[in-house]
């Protein structure tokens, strides 16, 4: 309800979603090849991680991801991802139809404890028990959850109990995705909003208030005041009138006093009050407006702070030097790597560990050993193949030349370099390296370089 009706909400969390999630995250698939080779599974590890981000890059962008064939998979990571910060939790369901692993979302306002005594005569049955329509085992482990579902009338409801784990694969196919826990028991999450959500709504409506009063204010442009000896009447006409020696009918001053407020009111458009004698009009006046940047951007800023969020991010205002605009995209650019792999372990790995075994049974990509291991319930194989890692948009660099410089430096020579190639590439936001620079030798293959001579000074150039 915060989210649609207050824009703070949006103007602090949209920068949230956008950069956490943004397009989607892109698969570094990284197969720990030491634990590998010591079970004695060796093949070209190149060719496996080739294969296994192309097929997936894919599949990731493919409408065939989605249970409803509606979106594609980035589209649902995004979903669920503002599902579980506002809503507070959100149920992953995957299926597999036709050999294609799809993915289902489903709002957790909808996981609730099913009314029915079969429904709990069946879960004591089994003997479990239910939680905030979350079914758990003695252990506390999550075995199923039930989804209210309410017929075409609108009145019958009825509950679908949909297992955390394959019947015949044991693979865990259902999970929860949480904004944040109140406690360490707690099977269901509460917004990642909750703490700062009564500060919001007033500080809308002190915004309101601001804004209303400045706008009452403004219709009240104009007073005509009398002093104790005013009769209202325009003393200029009866000094005319006097010399002229025009005399008239006794006309009511404050008649001709309201006659003047009327003509002011229809030609301005504004409100004109005619006092009495002795009255003034004042305004109710109060630091309303003149403290309102003060004390809202004080209270913004709190608000920030409690999600993580730089002010100048969420407002993207720059106003400071490029130390301190750089100071605080870096603390920006930490939260959104710490919150973007929490998602990624919670969303796009389970995944991506389904979707590599169904690659591997089908044998799109070759996995020596991998087989073997599910047979026997190896996880250490099994997850030893499926290690990797999800990497999004990176920040927009304030000053690309000093961030260049510093890549260059940390690259340093061939004998002390401090880091990879591809990760200053990555950091860069360069794309990937070794597809640069295969495009680059490509490039420098149809390029027809400048010939210099020397011979007598002159230079020629041939393009």
């Amino acid at each position: 309800d915060a989210t649609i009706r207050t824009d703070l909400v949006k103007i602090i969390s949209e920068p949230f979603f956008r950069w956490v999630i943004g397009s989607g995250l892109k698969l570094q698939a990284e197969p720990n090849r030491f634990v590998l080779e010591l079970e004695n599974i060796t093949q070209d590890w190149p060719v496996f991680q080739k294969t296994a981000e192309a097929r997936f890059g894919v599949y990731s962008k493919s409408k065939y991801s989605d249970f409803s064939k509606m979106n594609n998979l980035h589209d649902k990571a995004l979903d669920a991802f503002k599902t579980a910060f506002d809503g507070g939790d959100c149920l992953v369901i995957c299926r597999v139809e036709d050999g294609i692993l799809n993915i289902q979302l489903i709002d957790g306002s909808h996981i609730k404890t099913p009314v029915g005594s079969q429904y709990i005569n069946d879960i004591k049955g089994r003997g479990n028990f239910i939680k905030h329509g979350i079914e758990l085992s003695p252990k506390g482990e999550n075995i199923a959850y039930y989804i209210e579902k309410i017929n075409a009338n609108g009145i019958e409801r009825t509950f679908e109990r949909v297992a955390a784990y394959g019947e015949k694969s044991k693979r865990k196919l259902a999970w929860m995705i949480y904004g944040q826990k109140a406690r360490v028991d707690h099977v269901r999450g509460i917004p990642a909003i909750t703490q700062i959500l009564e500060k919001i709504n007033k500080l809308d409506r002190y915004t309101e208030a601001a804004v209303s009063k400045a706008e009452q204010a403004a219709n009240i442009s104009y007073t005509i005041e009398h002093d104790e000896y005013s009769t209202g009447e325009n003393p200029v006409d009866e000094v005319i009138k006097k010399k002229l020696n025009v005399i008239g009918d006794a006309v009511d001053g404050y008649a001709l006093a309201d006659g003047l407020a009327n003509r002011i009111k229809e030609t301005t458009s504004n409100q004109v009050w005619n006092l009495p004698p002795g009255a003034k009009f004042k305004t109710f006046s109060s630091t309303i407006e003149t403290d309102f940047e003060q004390f809202y951007r004080a209270v913004f800023n709190s608000l920030c702070a409690s999600i993580g969020i730089p002010p100048e991010v969420a407002l993207q205002m720059y106003n400071s030097n490029y130390s301190a605009s750089r100071a605080a995209i870096n603390a920006w650019d930490y939260a959104v790597t710490i919150a973007r792999e929490k998602f990624a372990n919670d969303f796009y790995k389970p995944i991506y560990n389904l979707w590599l075994e169904l690659e591997i049974l089908k044998g799109k990509i070759d996995a020596s050993g991998y087989v073997n291991a599910i047979n026997k319930s190896d996880f250490m194989v099994v997850e030893s193949f499926a290690q990797c890692r999800f990497t999004g948009k990176k920040m927009p660099h304030i000053d690309p030349l000093k961030e260049i410089k510093a890549i260059r430096a940390m690259l340093g020579d061939e004998t002390t370099p401090l880091i990879s190639y591809e990760q200053a590439t990555e950091d860069l936001g360069a794309g990937e390296w070794q597809e640069n620079y295969a495009k680059n030798r490509e490039e420098d293959k149809i390029i027809v370089k400048p010939e210099i001579s020397t011979e007598n000074g002159n230079q020629n150039t041939n393009a």
